[in-house]
């Protein structure tokens, strides 16, 4: 079944949260203005009328947006059948809130949690105490929706992975699928805000590929999750001494983002910062966002593969990167 064509409306950098890795912390932290409710809807028009089918809400944080309600509510009369947020939740601890997002036309949320430990999530990175309760709430919340039909698609999570995080993942995915998740994409961390020259929050490929290699081969044994990898090139597999057949099938189905990440279009609606105000995520990214070493012109897989981010480039340099 093709993918409905995406569009998803960045509504401004505002936030409730202090995540250090924050890639929109700049703007955030002089509290860039939201879009104006007009606008937004006006993007909303725009993507339908192209054909878009799908529309999701982004930050900063979506739930602080003071017209959230209304922009999804906007979106499902306009004829969109996949209504999604991409938040940290924190919000969506209130079931008055939660409730009122799905009623306006809510499908699919996305939720990033970056550990289920305290001392990582609200001491280490978000940087706001009680958080991960409220973020354990927003799940609970939002499962009894889905439990009674009132929340159609998934709910699933999207942690950054870092050097705090990375020999945790198994316990993360242990703790939150006792609490109904199987749906988790590991995004490897994109140096940018408070942590982009800092090496203690960014492992290099070479000490986390044999984590990440051990824990799909766990995963096609015994956890049986949905799961992926943002950020991590192919070829990087063989610093875990992943090679031939079992590297071609590990890469298509945990790492190939140009296969499981469908063209999405990107409404910068505040109208404010170096990006276009219309782009392409996936185009922009590789083009501009993403870099390749010298050797990488010699790889089979040149064309499709994305790199790595440019920021890590510049701190870890491109050695670690193998054409196949």
């Amino acid at each position: 079944m093709t993918e409905p064509r995406r569009v998803e409306i960045h509504l401004g950098t505002l936030c409730n949260n202090l995540c250090v890795f924050c890639m929109s912390s700049m703007n955030r932290d002089h509290h860039e203005p939201w879009a104006s409710l007009d606008r937004v809807q006006e993007e909303l028009r725009h993507f339908r009328e192209k054909g878009c089918r799908s529309a999701g809400f982004l930050g900063g944080e979506p739930t602080v947006y003071p017209h959230i309600v209304e922009s999804i509510a906007y979106a499902k009369s306009l004829g969109y059948d996949r209504i999604a947020l991409c938040t940290n939740g924190t919000r969506m601890s209130d079931p008055g809130f939660c409730a009122a997002l799905v009623e306006a036309g809510l499908t699919r949320v996305t939720l990033s949690v970056h550990s289920h430990r305290v001392e990582v999530e609200d001491g280490l990175i978000t940087g706001v105490p009680g958080n991960l309760a409220r973020k354990i709430a927003a799940i609970t919340n939002l499962f009894a929706l889905k439990e009674k039909g009132r929340l159609p698609g998934n709910i699933a999570l999207n942690p950054v992975l870092c050097r705090p995080t990375l020999d945790e993942m198994e316990d993360y995915i242990a703790f939150f699928g006792a609490l109904g998740l199987d749906d988790i994409r590991f995004n490897y961390i994109w140096p940018q805000g408070e942590a982009r020259d800092d090496r203690r929050w960014i492992p290099t490929f070479k000490e986390a590929m044999p984590k990440i290699a051990r824990l799909m081969l766990l995963n096609e044994k015994r956890l049986h999750k949905h799961l992926t990898f943002g950020g991590v090139p192919k070829c990087a597999l063989l610093l875990a001494g992943v090679k031939g057949p079992m590297l071609e099938y590990l890469a298509a189905k945990y790492l190939d983002e140009a296969g499981f990440d469908p063209d999405n279009d990107v409404s910068m609606a505040t109208k404010n910062g170096p990006m276009p105000d219309r782009f392409v995520w996936q185009q922009v990214k590789k083009d501009t966002l993403k870099a390749k070493g010298p050797q990488c012109a010699g790889c089979a897989h040149h064309g499709r593969c994305e790199g790595v981010w440019g920021s890590y480039g510049e701190l870890y340099g491109f050695s670690e990167l193998t054409p196949l």
